[in-house]
Order: structure tokens, then C-alpha cells, then sequence
């Protein structure tokens, strides 16, 4: 048994340095893997960190989506135009029509060239009304550069919104038709009284 004994103690230091060399790769690999199982989700946890604050934009309240009465295309390639507003109020009618890329390039709108604001006009009732005018004679629409044009530079999903303000029709009239020379007439648009 005296014998046996230094074959036992060194089969149980074989036993156990295998199991230690066994278990250490095993913690190694095991600190190996936790490290780049940590290092990726340390990774991982700084992309998803970064945008975890939401941009300005999101976090502000979305403005109300503004109600389209008709839509026509233009004659302006990658240009379409959404008449927004008819509104009546104290003898003016005020009118706004968006124009849109809803092309996959940036387009150009040109709304008012050699100063043709009065290309503009409203029917109603067998009877034209034009852009007003304040008292310098300045029409009451957006103003025109110094060559008497006006344009948008619209990127691809980019809009903008024109708006000019009429002589309004007697009440009893509902309904007017709206000329531009971007696009064909906007027919039958409900007057909103105010």
C-alpha cells in the first residue's frame, strides 16, 4: 500500500493538473470568450447609446397635417402642386398652394417670371379676381427678385408653399376655380369662411 501510495498521489496530481490544464483553457477561453463577447457588447452598447437621444426634430411635436382640397400635376418635370387653403375672411380671400419634388432628383419651381403675377386669378360666377394689391402697389403675395421672378430650389421630397390673397367673392358663392400658369386650373374649391 506504501507503494501504492506515490502512485496514487501521482495519478491524482496527473488527475488534477489535467483537470487545471483542462479547466484553465476552458477559463481562459472562458475569459477569452467573455472578453470579446464583452468588448462587443461594450461595443454594441455605445452605438445603441449614441442614439438613444432622440434628434430635435423627433422629439418636437409633428405640425398638423395640412389638408390637400385637389392636386394636379405641373408642367415643371418632377413638380406637383396641392391647393391647401381657401379662406375667406372680412372681404379677402386667402388662397396656398404647396409645390413638391416628387422626384428622385432636385427640381426647380419657378412661380413668377417677368413679373406675371397676374397669370394668377380666381373665377368664380363668370367673374375674374386678381392678386391684391396694398397700398405702394406691392401685390400681396410673395415678392419677386429684382428681374421679377420668383423660383424654389426643391430637393427630392423638399415642398413649398405659395400663397397670395384675393378680392373675395359675395358670400353666397361656395366654390371657385383657381388659375395658375404651372398647372391646369384647380376647379371647384370649397371656400372656408371665417
Amino acid at each position: 500500500m506504501t507503494r501504492m501510495l506515490p502512485f496514487l498521489i501521482a495519478l491524482a496530481a496527473l488527475t488534477g493538473c489535467t483537470s487545471q490544464t483542462a479547466s484553465k483553457p476552458a477559463a481562459t477561453s472562458s475569459s477569452s470568450s467573455a472578453q470579446p463577447a464583452a468588448a462587443p457588447s461594450a461595443a454594441s452598447a455605445a452605438p445603441a447609446a449614441a442614439p438613444a437621444p432622440p434628434p430635435v426634430a423627433q422629439t418636437a411635436p409633428a405640425p398638423a397635417p395640412v389638408a390637400t382640397l385637389a392636386t394636379e400635376d405641373t408642367n415643371q418635370p418632377g413638380i406637383a402642386a396641392d391647393f391647401t387653403e381657401c379662406k375667406r375672411k372680412e372681404g379677402v380671400l386667402s388662397v396656398k398652394i404647396r409645390f413638391r419634388n416628387v422626384s428622385s432628383a432636385p427640381a426647380a419651381v419657378t412661380l413668377i417670371n417677368a413679373r406675371n403675377y397676374e397669370a394668377y386669378y380666381v373665377t368664380a360666377a363668370n367673374k375674374k379676381y386678381f392678386i391684391l394689391k396694398d397700398s405702394e402697389g406691392v401685390y400681396l403675395t410673395p415678392r419677386a427678385d429684382g428681374f421679377g421672378s420668383l423660383s424654389a430650389q426643391l430637393a427630392p421630397g423638399d415642398q413649398y408653399t405659395w400663397w397670395a390673397k384675393f378680392p373675395a367673392p359675395p358670400p353666397d358663392i361656395k366654390k371657385v376655380t383657381f388659375m395658375t400658369p404651372l398647372a391646369p386650373p384647380f376647379e371647384d374649391i370649397p371656400i372656408t369662411d371665417q
